[in-house]
């Protein structure tokens, strides 16, 4: 062999081992630019990324709707692999696919011209969690086969920070599961009963006066709905009391006992009449089915609505609805159904009435699909779904029935501004400040509306914070305004003002020694005038001032080595949703050598702010905010006193 030979062998090889290691694809001179994802406001989400939220409540959460620009430097067709990745609870709208890791779905692009939209959302997660960073990947395939690869994260919002339960007790009855004896397992009646107990998280409702034993009387069905037996309550009981019995034919259902007998509090008859004693009849017997009682959120994708994999929880749900609500035994709905569905509440919220058929069912046609879920009580949905939820759009009809949801919660504020008032800054300082807002589906836009920001400081629209260094001194006043990710929303506003320089009041807390009355033993009465202004009142990021586990009267105060004069204070306090939460009250008072005086005004008591009070100029060496605690322990986050 010559040379010649041999150096045209090491080319071959060397351009056979280039092929293997690149998948036999000849990467194109040119590297095309990303593609742009683009959200409802018109901003470029790349650089921030996706906010969800997961509810407060096992309930389908609101998705974000987001449009894809393909590169226009790149070779057509593009093919846009979409891959939401992290946990099996991410989801796509259709056609898209669920897997152990995430969703996909896949996008194509015949020219630079085209824009495709999709849809993202998360399955809820039951019970308390924190909040979660996922991954939102895209993979750009051109013509030619050249491949290149982009990620955001996906922030999801979990508002369940504590355990929501119901206001009402719930009580279950199994004498009577004697055909099937489904609800002798363990899961199978765990999973029931949750997914009743869910109905019931979302009602603002006390305890009735109590039904003795033996008062009540209902009726359960045998196979075919024959061999009908009356049956009465076995315990006494304050709320709602439930019977579950299994059956093989013809179908699941539930109904209420149709009297309202005993809807009474502190003798007094409610409105509605509401029913206390209710049924729920379990149907199984389809040959090749398998019963799904797991309630790990992550297990979900693997149940089916038609398929092969029977959901107890989500049949539960679903035919529980017609116990607590959808039913005609139910006088408010009743009304409801001869008025077409035009409720006040239900119209404003999904556009226009929503009737119910004869069944008592939501219509599964796409228009009376959950607007802000795109999920519905019935077989199909906007999204590739496993398992019946709670639907917004299904409580508030539900509210028909005579039910109070508890419009504290999440899925039902609206939104809302929650700063009331920025700090003064300091020309050529740093200036960093975050507003806030709460309610609505919150992947939020914030905008100047009139007015203009200090000079040297700007506003993000993603996150709300005030950012910059201030170059001169004065007063400057603008209006924000405030989007949520609802089109049917009305943008809501609030005018601040920031002053620069020596415009406003000096805050004397951060030259104070802080003491207080108690405190935690992993907090700190040191943050209390740190100087760092909080995100919220359940701000897990700053140290914090509590008390618990003490209630009661309790104290935090400011002593400084020579007397102060002071005309107003702001308090911010700490609530963590649990055993640390609003005070029920609370006032200033001042040390006047020999004792305490409290100091007149109006004291606010209002979460994620600074309380605000003024009052005639006071001289003292200590200020002393006095706390007054409910069932949970108190703290406070920081204090401000001005001169």
């Amino acid at each position: 062999m010559d040379r010649g030979s041999r150096r045209t062998r090491s080319a071959v090889a060397a351009l056979l081992l280039s092929s293997l290691l690149t998948g036999g694809v000849t990467t194109p001179a040119h590297a095309a630019s990303p593609a742009e994802v683009i959200d409802l406001f018109g901003r470029t989400v790349n650089g921030h990324g996706v906010q969800l939220v997961d509810w407060q409540g096992y309930l389908a959460n609101p998705y974000v709707e987001l449009t894809v620009k393909p590169p226009a430097d790149a070779r057509y067709p593009v093919t846009v692999d979409l891959k939401a990745e992290g946990t099996s609870r991410l989801m796509m709208d259709l056609p898209s696919r669920l897997t152990a890791t995430g969703a996909t779905k896949t996008l194509t692009f015949a020219g630079a011209a085209e824009r495709k939209t999709f849809k993202l959302a998360i399955h809820s997660r039951r019970g308390p969690g924190q909040d979660e960073t996922h991954t939102l990947r895209l993979s750009v395939r051109e013509a030619g086969g050249a491949t290149s690869q982009q990620s955001m994260p996906i922030r999801v919002q979990q508002d369940e920070k504590t355990p929501l339960e119901p206001t009402l007790p719930v009580t279950f009855d199994y004498r009577y599961d004697t055909i099937t004896g489904y609800f002798s397992d363990t899961a199978f009646r765990t999973a029931s009963e949750e997914a009743v107990k869910d109905w019931f998280r979302f009602f603002d409702m006390a305890p009735f006066d109590t039904v003795a034993a033996g008062a009540e009387t209902n009726h359960l069905p045998g196979d075919d709905w024959q061999n009908t037996i009356t049956v009465t309550n076995q315990t006494a009981y304050n709320g709602m009391y439930v019977f579950f019995r299994g059956i093989q034919t013809p179908y699941s259902t539930g109904y209420p006992a149709a009297n309202g007998r005993y809807s009474a509090r502190n003798g007094q008859r409610l409105p509605g009449p509401l029913h206390r004693s209710t049924s729920m009849i379990f149907e199984y017997d389809e040959a090749g089915k398998r019963l799904f009682t797991s309630l790990a959120d992550e297990d979900w994708y693997r149940t089916e609505i038609q398929g092969d994999v029977l959901d107890v929880h989500g049949l539960v749900m679903h035919e529980y609805g017609h116990a607590v609500a959808f039913h005609s035994d139910w006088a408010g709905m009743r009304a409801y159904v001869q008025g077409g569905g035009n409720d006040p509440d239900v119209s404003a919220y999904q556009g226009y009435p929503v009737p119910l058929d004869s069944s008592y069912h939501i219509p599964g046609e796409q228009r009376y699909w959950d607007r802000l879920s795109g999920q519905s009580g019935g077989w199909t949905h906007l999204f590739p779904t496993r398992r019946w939820m709670l639907t917004k759009l299904a409580l508030l009809v539900a509210e028909n029935a005579g039910w109070r949801l508890n419009r504290e919660l999440t899925p039902f504020l609206p939104p809302s501004i929650v700063t009331t008032s920025l700090p003064q800054a300091t020309p050529g300082a740093a200036y960093q400040q975050r507003l806030t807002a709460k309610g609505g589906v919150p992947f939020y836009d914030w905008q100047i509306d009139g007015g203009t920001l200090p000079a040297g400081l700007s506003l993000d629209r993603f996150t709300g914070a005030i950012t910059g260094t201030p170059t001169t001194a004065g007063t400057s006043t603008f209006t924000v305004r405030l989007r949520d990710y609802d089109r049917l929303s009305t943008p809501v506003t609030r005018t601040f003002t920031i002053t620069v320089g020596g415009g406003g009041a000096a805050n004397l807390a951060g030259t104070a020694t802080p003491t207080a009355s108690y405190t935690s033993p992993w907090e700190s009465v040191a943050a209390i005038n740190d100087g760092i202004d909080p995100p919220r009142s359940n701000d897990t990021a700053n140290p914090r001032w509590g008390t618990w586990p003490q209630t009661g009267a309790q104290w935090a105060e400011l002593t400084w080595p020579g007397s102060q004069t002071i005309r107003s204070a702001e308090v911010y306090f700490f609530d963590d949703g649990g055993g640390v939460r609003l005070p029920t009250s609370w006032k200033l008072q001042r040390w006047t050598g020999s004792g305490y005086a409290d100091i007149p005004g109006t004291y606010p008591v209002a979460p994620n702010a600074y309380n605000r009070v003024t009052f005639d100029p006071v001289s003292t060496t200590r200020l002393r905010v006095a706390l007054q605690s409910g069932p949970a322990s108190v703290g406070l986050l920081e204090v401000k006193a001005f001169s």
